[in-house]
């Protein structure tokens, strides 16, 4: 019973510390998410800056997993290449060890015990207040606080009672097997971090082994190169059920990592000396069980291992996605873009905003594209082209509701997490956006059914009137265009001037249109039928114009 007590305790521990990280990392998101939103918008095809943007993020956030999880959905929806991709994890990799230095220097190095309380009790009367800012303070401390009391269970539990001689012995026997020990807890150290999911526990768990005399820093070593294939589980995970190119991302992930264990092993012993002479130099002092310079010994090889292996391989990223490329060859079928089914390990919901705006967008600009058919349709003569654009209307139209769906179905499971209120009322906004773009696409499909009855009836429009119904398309694709960049500039405010202008431009437009179809009507130069199509279609666009105004008001409530 004592034994099952102590393992409890030890999944305890691990517990207060994991949901810790958990509280600090959203209280981050929620006070810099959209600083780190644009950080993640500027992912560029440079190798160089992509590294360093994983780097920033991943140490704001203190999750590697959680970074590595939302690229790997950026490059699902078409919004990121591979090799842009890979870059920004190699960048994580490196980032997480900024949380290693934390833990070792405040965990081990100095004693935080005396002041944890007093941090839960300011924390507490912030984290329970009804005022965002203060909030999301408390959050933070509490957190803090809970990951160092974690860290602290986890010290006192970590012990091996002396009357445990199968367990002494156990480890005595796995400890020695030369490389083959290495070779084990190399294993161990992966296994761990797939099964708990996060690499930042994974290195607690790692240290407070070593600390307390269960291994010895060569071993723990091992299992910190095992914990770096571990992480990349997560990826690996939420690339299952997405595109190539998303599986192509999180085998590169994987590659690179398996490839910087290689070479680590080789020197394995070297590196190992190198280590300790190292943490002698620096701190004065060997790197020995119960001395914080265990911690520091370990902290100093999880980030020289993490920026050598990023030095030696950032330029042959293109080398390892083509490595991908012939591994995970094209398919037969057109590779499909879409977020659905992609979740986090770790609640990311601030920086998950980024996703369903690159998503949002997207919909926005298959909206215009869509309706770039319509003109088309208004002089296209050849039958088999005219049916071709007809299909490619209804694809389009049978797309834009998948995508709405899947976009809703996002937006839903965003909005039932924490997150602050300002990203709350962008979430809202996002909802009328892909409402309103819903409603343009059905407008689209309608009037290609009205365009396709009307020269079933060979009710032909006079070139007067398509050239009015083309300065009226004009406008539109003015208003389409401009709100796409609205969209596309999602944090900025809207310039309304700009779009009350194209909206008024659209009603003068249609009221002279359908006064002058009237009067055709009246003179007999025209029959009523093509009257009729002719009306309805400038309302169609008018209704379009309306859309728009209402997809950039709302994007204009957001802030």
């Amino acid at each position: 019973m004592s034994n099952l007590l102590k393992i409890l305790s030890i999944v305890g521990s691990l517990g207060v510390f994991m949901f810790g990280m958990k509280l600090v990392s959203e209280s981050i998101q929620k006070a810099a998410g959209h600083r780190l939103r644009n950080l993640l918008s500027a992912l560029t095809a440079s190798r160089f800056r992509s590294f360093f943007t994983g780097l920033l993020v991943t140490g704001a956030i203190h999750s590697s997993s959680a970074v590595s999880v939302m690229i790997i959905s950026f490059v699902n929806a078409g919004q990121l290449s591979v090799y842009q991709a890979v870059g920004a994890i190699i960048g994580a990799n490196v980032g997480t060890t900024i949380t290693a230095w934390i833990l070792a220097l405040l965990g081990f190095k100095l004693s935080l015990d005396p002041l944890l309380l007093p941090i839960i009790g300011l924390a507490i009367p912030l984290y329970f207040t009804k005022k965002g800012s203060f909030r999301k303070y408390g959050e933070f401390l509490f957190g803090f606080a809970l990951v160092f009391l974690g860290l602290e269970f986890l010290k006192q539990h970590f012990a091996i009672p002396a009357e445990n001689i199968f367990l002494t012995e156990g480890l005595t026997l796995i400890k020695n097997l030369g490389f083959g020990s290495v070779l084990l807890f190399l294993l161990a150290g992966l296994v761990t971090t797939v099964v708990i999911q996060s690499s930042s526990a994974s290195f607690v768990l790692i240290v407070v082994m070593c600390f307390k005399g269960w291994i010895g820093l060569d071993l723990a070593i091992a299992m910190i190169l095992g914990s770096n294939i571990g992480t990349t589980s997560s990826a690996i995970i939420a690339s299952l059920p997405a595109n190539r190119s998303a599986k192509r991302t999180a085998l590169a992930h994987l590659i690179f990592n398996l490839i910087g264990i290689a070479w680590a092993l080789i020197i394995f012993r070297v590196s190992v000396s190198a280590i300790e002479w190292l943490t002698l130099k620096i701190s004065g002092a060997s790197p020995i069980p119960d001395n914080g310079t265990v911690a520091f010994a370990l902290s100093l090889y999880h980030t020289l291992f993490n920026f050598v292996n990023a030095a030696l391989l950032i330029g042959f990223i293109p080398l390892i996605v083509r490595l991908t490329e012939i591994l995970l060859p094209k398919g037969s079928k057109k590779e499909r873009f879409t977020l659905q089914h992609l979740t986090t390990p770790i609640s990311t919901s601030e920086l998950s905003l980024l996703q369903a705006k690159k998503l949002v967008g997207a919909y926005g600009l298959r909206t215009e594209a869509m309706f770039e058919f319509i003109p088309q349709l208004l002089v296209e003569k050849d039958p088999l082209k005219y049916g071709k654009l007809l299909r490619q209307i209804k694809k389009y139209e049978d797309n834009a509701d998948n995508m709405e769906d899947e976009i809703e179905i996002y937006l839903n499971r965003l909005s039932e997490s924490e997150m602050s209120r300002e990203s709350y009322r962008q979430v809202h906004s996002m909802f009328k956006v892909i409402d309103n773009l819903e409603t343009i696409n059905d407008v689209c499909m309608k009037m290609s059914t009205l365009m396709d009855i009307k020269n079933s009836e060979n009710a032909w429009f006079t070139q007067e009137m398509r050239d009015e119904l083309n300065e009226m398309f004009s406008l539109i694709f003015a208003s389409l265009a401009l709100t796409n960049h609205n969209i596309e500039h999602f944090e900025v405010t809207p310039d309304m001037s700009k779009v009350l202008e194209l909206e008024s431009k659209i009603d003068i437009l249609r009221n002279v249109l359908l006064s002058g179809n009237n009067k055709r009507v009246q003179d007999n130069s025209i029959a009523y039928n093509t009257a009729k199509y002719y009306g309805e279609l400038i309302s169609l666009c008018e209704k379009i114009g309306d859309m728009t105004l209402n997809i950039n008001e709302a994007l204009a409530e957001k802030t």
